[in-house]
C-alpha cells in the first residue's frame, strides 16, 4: 500500500507545537497519519497521542501503514469527529498540551475516494462527499432537495462563487441528468467562464462538501470544545485551505487573545515557502495559525 499524501506545513505545524516528551497531544484529523507519526516521534513512553478522524477509510490505512506504531501503548487512534473531543478524551485522564487541526482533504481522499466523489477529476464517481458514511445526506440529495434559490445561497456562501444563481439556475432546469461528478462538473463548464488553469467546478464542490459535512459548524464547535480542555500554556494549531475556514479560526483566536485567555504565538497566519509550494501545489493555500492558552495567575 502506498503513501500517497504529503503532510502541509509539516515541520511549522510540529515546531509550533512545542511538543514535550512526556505530554499529551492530539491529532484531530489523522488523515494518511503524517502529522501523527511526527509527534510520536518526539515522544517518549510516557508521551501520549490521540488520533482522531472520521474517515474509516483513513483509519484503516494509518492502522496497516503505521501498524508497528499504532501498536504502541502511547499511539490511540479513535473514529470521531472533533467537535466531539470532550467525549472523546473522558477516559483519559489527562489535559492535552497541543492540539493540531489540519481542515484539508488528504490526496488519498481526492484519488482514492471510495466513491464519494471528493474531487471534480473522478467523473465517474458519484456525488456523495461524505467523509463519515454514516451521515445521511448526500451531495445529489441536496442538489435534488434545495430549491435553486437555497442552491445559490449555498455557492455563494460556501463556495463564495460568483457565479451561483446561474450554476444553480442550470442545475435545477437539468436535475434529472446529473448522477456523477462528470455531470456536476459538465454542467458548472457551460455556465462559468473558463479564464485560469483551475477547474471552475472547484468552488461548487467546496461548498457542497462544507455543507455535507457540516464543515464550518463543526470548526466553531471543535475549537471551543478543545480550548476548553487544554492544559494552561497548551497550544492549539489550526492548518485551514480557504478564507471561510481561516476567518473562523482567526476571530476565535483574537477573540481569546482578547479577553486575556490566550496568546497568538504567530502575529499573522504561517503560510508554505515557495520550495514547498513547488514541490506540493496543494499547499498553495494553506495557512497556520496557533494559540497558547494563557496560564491564569
Amino acid at each position: 500500500m502506498d503513501k500517497i499524501h504529503t503532510p502541509v506545513l509539516l515541520k511549522e505545524s510540529i515546531d509550533s507545537l512545542n511538543i514535550q516528551p512526556d505530554g499529551f497531544y492530539i491529532d484531530c484529523t489523522l488523515g494518511d497519519g503524517g502529522h501523527s507519526i511526527e509527534i510520536l516521534k518526539k515522544l517518549s513512553p510516557e508521551g501520549l497521542l490521540l488520533s482522531i478522524d472520521h474517515d474509516q477509510h483513513a483509519i484503516d490505512f494509518v492502522k496497516e501503514y503505521y501498524q508497528e506504531e499504532v501498536e504502541q501503548e502511547n499511539w490511540i487512534v479513535k473514529r470521531g469527529n472533533f467537535k466531539n473531543i470532550k467525549e472523546l478524551t473522558k477516559e483519559i485522564n489527562r489535559k492535552p498540551l497541543g492540539i493540531l487541526m489540519d481542515l484539508g482533504l488528504s490526496s488519498r481522499q481526492l484519488e482514492e475516494s471510495h466513491q464519494r466523489g471528493f474531487s471534480y477529476n473522478e467523473s465517474d464517481e458519484p456525488l456523495d462527499m461524505r467523509m463519515d458514511e454514516t451521515l445521511g445526506v448526500t451531495a445529489s440529495d441536496l442538489l435534488k432537495a434545495l430549491p435553486e434559490k437555497e442552491l445559490a445561497y449555498l455557492f455563494w456562501t460556501y463556495g463564495e462563487e460568483r457565479y451561483s444563481k446561474p450554476i444553480a439556475r442550470e442545475i435545477k432546469e437539468n436535475i434529472s441528468d446529473i448522477k456523477t461528478v462528470g455531470d456536476l462538473t459538465r454542467l458548472v463548464y457551460k455556465v462559468v467562464p473558463v479564464n485560469s488553469n483551475k477547474n471552475p467546478s472547484r468552488r461548487v464542490f467546496q461548498a457542497l462538501r462544507i455543507v455535507v459535512n457540516d464543515e464550518l459548524n463543526n470548526l466553531e464547535i471543535g475549537l471551543d470544545n478543545s480550548f476548553e480542555i487544554l492544559q494552561e500554556g497548551g497550544r492549539i494549531s489550526v492548518i485551514s485551505f480557504h478564507s471561510l475556514e481561516d476567518r473562523i479560526v482567526k476571530n476565535y483566536f483574537l477573540e481569546k487573545q482578547g479577553s486575556g485567555e490566550g496568546e497568538m504565538l504567530f502575529k499573522s497566519q504561517i503560510a508554505p515557502t515557495d520550495d514547498e509550494k513547488k514541490h506540493n501545489p496543494r499547499s498553495a493555500s494553506a495557512k497556520l495559525r496557533t494559540l497558547i492558552k494563557t496560564k491564569k495567575n
